[in-house]
């Protein structure tokens, strides 16, 4: 997952057919080549057997699927890649980056980049306070490199550098004779010596063999100890501070692992802030580790972030309504509208850009955009909208169908060498036949959710070359519907099959008796809930109105 940065998301309506897709992948492409170099096509649905077979034929990948807009973690991380330390980093290097960065908490990582614990102010007090417990024995976690690290010091001999080992800190001074009976209670291969230049104290500490012995104040060692600490294994470090400073900085070279907290889990990135929350509140640094698919750090979700703005903003194409959208859409900021269809739109609270135009399909107005602002035009994207400018208007034979749509119809074949009704037999050739779908996907295939007064319903639409392929399914589609519309406590739920060739519609209804009763078509094969609308092929021009009209006259004699 790459770092947190402000992007764009470009979406359809849920159940999206061929121009919902095309014109969220070719505004993205738009945008893109505007300067919005993070902006991203998306869908909220299953591809369409039609849609596959178009994308594939202008080998364009299909855009991300994102089943809900609902906030996830990811959407509020602070932008930038985000700073970690690695297990074996001395604690007071990992205090000072805290500190130059002004952090409360910091992930401490392994040395790919997968997250092992949790560095917090709190965590670090509680712990420094335990280890520099004057009535303990000082027992610090430390390897000679990392000591020699955090001292500054000069390296005289080194042996096992790496190796993490807990050692008892002595300091010298007290007698020679008080040191050795401390010498004698502890095991010298674990004991790391902090020394003033006391020759004494000194050869006590070579003949025990001591781990370490740390010389402060910058003072040098005599030849004869150098050659006797080389012989025993001892490792001899001069530090530059005086003694109580390298005490001091001692208690700060171990592993900021051996300081940090496992207690605090890292939670993934695409998790909804919701779930979240109570582990942000609950940590002492109000703050959480956030981690990708493969268990790196990407990022710290603080307690301030999630009452910022997300870092995504959203582009809705080919629809207006939020009642169409993925779930989650009204917790984001849309900052642009592209569509063809009713206003049905919500506030916002700033202006945005709005563009909303009668043409049959909303491919038809990205194409007029790509034109209008002189951008490039691939092969792949001119394939594609025209292809949905197509699909959209039913082969530019729907009502809907409009000057714009075929002006551009044949301004996109003529740069590709296409012949738009060759085209358009292809495409419809490979749209899903009935018998070939259960009825659960015929019916959300590309549904559409409205509601209208304190009424709500849903009408999904699907072509077919003859009505024929109709006549079998018609029971267990009159069932589907009849469930859903229960399931879904709507007023009506209605399946619309479009006969491309016959340029006619049959209407599948179930919900309220009274309102399909007063549906103005003649019944289909002597079906009471199917009816024969001939030359209606347009859900949005020609159905939705009069169903709209319908509902109206219902709801206004039952006031009176």
């Amino acid at each position: 997952m790459e770092t947190a940065q402000r992007k764009t998301i470009v979406i359809g309506h849920r159940n999206p057919d061929t121009d919902s897709i095309v014109s969220a992948i070719a505004y993205a492409e738009l945008k893109r080549q505007q300067g919005l170099t993070n902006c991203m096509p998306a869908r909220g649905g299953k591809l369409t057997p039609q849609t596959e077979y178009v994308l594939t034929r202008f080998e364009t990948p299909a855009p991300t699927f994102i089943p809900d807009m609902l906030p996830k973690v990811e959407y509020f991380l602070p932008e930038g890649t985000p700073t970690t330390v690695q297990a074996n980093t001395s604690l007071w290097d990992a205090l000072e980056l805290m500190d130059k960065n002004r952090l409360s908490a910091i992930p401490v990582v392994d040395s790919e980049g997968y997250y092992q614990a949790f560095l917090t102010h709190n965590t670090f007090t509680e712990n420094i306070i335990h280890k520099a417990d004057p009535h303990r024995k000082a027992i610090i976690p430390t390897s000679i490199n990392l000591l020699a690290h955090t001292l500054r010091a000069q390296p005289l001999l080194v042996f096992d550098g790496n190796a993490v080992v807990k050692s008892r800190v002595l300091v010298a001074g007290s007698t020679k004779e008080a040191f050795e009976q401390i010498l004698k209670t502890e095991i010298s291969k674990n004991t790391i010596a902090i020394i003033e230049n006391r020759s004494t104290i000194l050869d006590l500490c070579v003949n025990y063999k001591v781990r370490a012995i740390v010389l402060t104040g910058g003072q040098p060692l005599s030849k004869e100890l150098h050659a006797r600490a080389k012989e025993a294994g001892i490792s001899v470090l001069i530090s530059p501070y005086d003694i109580a400073s390298t005490v001091y900085l001692t208690l700060y070279s171990m592993p900021v692992s051996t300081m940090a907290t496992t207690a605090i889990k890292a939670v993934h990135h695409t998790a909804l802030v919701r779930d979240v929350q109570q582990a942000v509140k609950s940590s002492p640094s109000r703050s959480v580790p956030v981690i990708d698919d493969n268990g790196k750090v990407v990022g710290i979700l603080s307690e301030r972030d999630l009452y910022k703005q997300p870092n995504v903003d959203v582009i809705l194409v080919d629809h207006n309504e939020l009642s169409l959208g993925v779930e989650g859409l009204e917790q984001f900021r849309i900052v642009e509208i592209l569509d063809h269809h009713k206003l049905g739109n919500f506030p916002t609270h700033e202006p945005i850009e709005f563009i909303n135009r009668v043409v049959g399909s909303t491919s038809t107005i990205v194409a007029c955009l790509y034109q209008e602002r002189k951008a490039v035009l691939s092969p792949n994207i001119a394939g594609l909208l025209l292809s949905a400018i197509i699909t959209d208007t039913l082969g530019l034979k729907s009502p809907t169908t409009t000057d714009t749509d075929r002006n551009m119809a044949e301004y996109l074949s003529g740069l590709l060498n296409l012949d738009v009704e060759e085209l358009a037999h292809d495409i419809f050739s490979h749209a899903a036949r009935i018998v070939d779908l259960s009825t659960e996907k015929l019916l959300t295939l590309d549904a559409k959710h409205y509601e209208e007064g304190n009424v709500a319903f849903d009408v999904a639409q699907i072509e077919i070359s003859s009505s024929d392929e109709l006549r079998g399914r018609l029971p267990d589609l009159l069932a589907g519907l009849k469930d859903h519309c229960r399931h879904e406590k709507l007023y009506f739920a209605a399946l619309m099959v479009t006969d491309i060739a016959a340029l006619n519609s049959v209407l599948l209804v179930a919900g309220d008796a009274q309102f399909v009763s007063k549906i103005p078509f003649p019944h289909f094969e002597n079906q009471e809930n199917a009816f024969l609308c001939r030359g209606i092929m347009s859900r949005k021009k020609q159905l939705l109105p009069l169903l709209l009209e319908q509902i109206s006259v219902l709801q206004t004699s039952s006031l009176r």
